[in-house]
């Protein structure tokens, strides 16, 4: 189970890392691995100094579990420096979307990855369509799935067919569920990456093991509590983990 955890901004809207290390410190004992900077981490409003500020805090406090950098740049030549920069910073591997704009090819989505993974660290595919603006076909996803360097796929498409269809095609790399109201309807998936792990890390945990009614009730309540499904999904995440104490401040990172 990996963590896709939000950003903690001080008051003057910088990264606060001693929010960032007490975020770590009550999800580390559930979670596999920690992703900071992707969309619930609001990383499309991350300017460059503020991306690379709380990925190196991520893995500053990590205490051995790996960091997988987001990435939401549009263009492959912006993912392409992030990639390389995370590969210094100490991250274990990237979660990069394709370019932005429904304007993209099926294939310059796959040569934009053929690109991304010459930076040298492992890549996820972040499928999606809500930040980028296209969709991947599953023939291109599996050529890319394919390539060296490619370690897996986060779908968060929202599609279960989709997800289904691509275990179903063998494609080699594992593939993990990105969105919590789905984590039950998507088959034979290897694990999920989930925003819910922020303030319910124990039962995102128990649900790899235990789908059972009683855990499936829990997890469709958590989802109505915090707003999963509502475009501002990670609002309602800080405001809960500054009622805990755990953050600082509820803001938003500003754009």
């Amino acid at each position: 189970m990996t963590a896709a955890l939000v950003t903690p901004v001080d008051g003057a809207g910088e990264v606060d890392e001693k929010s960032v290390a007490r975020l770590i410190a009550s999800v580390r004992p559930y979670a596999d691995a920690l992703l900071p900077a992707l969309s619930t981490g609001e990383g499309a409003s991350l300017s460059d100094r503020q991306w690379r500020e709380v990925v190196a805090a991520a893995v500053r406090h990590a205490d051995g579990l790996p960091v997988l950098a987001g990435i939401l740049r549009p263009a492959t030549a912006g993912s392409l420096a992030r990639a390389r920069e995370a590969n210094g910073l100490g991250a274990a591997a990237v979660v990069v979307t394709t370019p932005h704009g429904p304007e993209v090819t099926q294939e310059e989505m796959f040569r934009h990855f053929e690109t991304v993974t010459g930076a040298g660290l492992p890549v996820v595919v972040y499928h999606e369509s809500a930040v980028s603006g296209n969709v991947m076909e599953l023939g291109t996803l599996l050529r890319v799935c394919a390539l060296p360097g490619v370690a897996g796929v986060k779908d968060s498409a929202g599609d279960t067919a989709f997800t289904r269809a691509l275990i179903a095609a063998g494609p080699g790399v594992p593939v993990v569920q990105g969105l919590e109201h789905l984590l039950l309807e998507s088959g034979s998936v290897d694990g999920w990456v989930v925003a819910l792990a922020n303030v319910e890390p124990e039962l995102c945990r128990a649900l790899l093991t235990d789908r059972g009614e009683e855990r499936a009730e829990q997890l469709r309540a958590a989802c109505e509590r915090y707003g999963l499904e509502r475009d501002d999904w990670y609002r309602s995440l800080k405001t809960e983990l500054l009622r805990r104490a755990v953050i600082e401040t509820d803001r938003e990172v500003p754009c």
